[in-house]
Parts: C-alpha cells; sequence; structure tokens
C-alpha cells in the first residue's frame, strides 16, 4: 500500500498534487529528508518515520507491538526520539477494557507497554539523543508519573554529556519547542 503525501501549490485554485512513498525508501520535501520504517501494528503498512535536516535526526516509533531490529536500527543515532510508552502492565490487566482489546492491546502488533519501553531505553538505546518523548499514553491504563519513571530508571545506565531530557507527551496540550 502507497500512503499519499499532498504537497500544496502555490496557486489556490488548484488542488494539491499527491505522491506516494512506500516503507524502507527515503523522500525529500524541500531539504527534509524522511524515512519511513515498517512498524509492527495491526494496520494496513503502518510505518514510524526518521526525519533529517540540517544535521539533525528525530525520529518518531509509535504504536508498535514490539521493538524488532529494524525499528532499533532507525532509532540509532537520533537527536530526538519519541517513543510509545502506552501502558502500565498491571493497569492494563486491571482496567476497564474488554478481554478481547487488552490481549490486542498485549499483542506482537498492539502497543509498547512501559516495561517494553524502559527495556529498550536500558537494553538497546545507544544513549545519543538530548531529547526523548513519552508518547501515546494510555488514558485508562497508565499514568505519566509511571511511564516517567520507567524511563529514568532505564536511562540511570546511559549518561550523555548534552543530558537524556525526558518529555511525556500529554493527549490535552501541545509540548513546548524543541530547539536544537
Amino acid at each position: 500500500m502507497q500512503i499519499p503525501i499532498c504537497h500544496r501549490k502555490p496557486d489556490p485554485a488548484r488542488l494539491p498534487s499527491v505522491s506516494y512513498f512506500r516503507a524502507g525508501e527515503t523522500f525529500s520535501i524541500g531539504d527534509l529528508s524522511i524515512s519511513p520504517f515498517t512498524i509492527p501494528h495491526d494496520a494496513a503498512d503502518p510505518v514510524g518515520f526518521v526525519f533529517t535536516a540540517e544535521g539533525v535526526r528525530l525520529a518518531i516509533a509509535t504504536d508498535l507491538g514490539y521493538m524488532p531490529p529494524n525499528v532499533q536500527a532507525q532509532l540509532r543515532r537520533c537527536d530526538l526520539i519519541m517513543l510509545e510508552s502506552n501502558h502500565d502492565l498491571e493497569m492494563l490487566r486491571d482496567g476497564p477494557y474488554p478481554w478481547s482489546v487488552k490481549q490486542r492491546v498485549l499483542s506482537r502488533v498492539g502497543h509498547l507497554s512501559n516495561d517494553a519501553a524502559s527495556a529498550f531505553l536500558e537494553e538497546v538505546y545507544d544513549g545519543t539523543a538530548t531529547h526523548l518523548i513519552l508518547a501515546h499514553l494510555s488514558e485508562s491504563n497508565n499514568l505519566p508519573e509511571l511511564a516517567r519513571l520507567a524511563a529514568e530508571r532505564a536511562l540511570v545506565s546511559k549518561p550523555n554529556l548534552l543530558a537524556n531530557r525526558l518529555y511525556l507527551a500529554s493527549q490535552d496540550e501541545p509540548l513546548d519547542p524543541v530547539c536544537f
């Protein structure tokens, strides 16, 4: 499946043109290089992204059932990583979702738990990002404090001269801008 990208034309009377991209094929919009990569989620051709411009690499990896090697490789040498930390395992098991939804969330095509995100940060993450954003936190099955605590524990073993600034994305309000 190809995913459309809309480009605005200077003439407002014209419809935007549509281009398509495929996972694994880098493309550019102006000076921005965009590398889509396959992620394990229960959707049609889901992708994460690495954006590169002016020597800065940003990665977005959410809606992951687990952290396969291809995703781990894409998150290396990034200056900023937005990573899913969707649920606390106990809160999900005891929470309001029907059992079928809980099974889906816990599956290899579901969502990363706080434990899975922190395991990646502790065991695989290369420590190069100066900014880490935990995202896609469940309102029903997670607490920001639990996600933060799990990530902070994992990052203790990853000292970075520029720090690993940790942010939590909220569903209610935007993050402040991150500058490099």
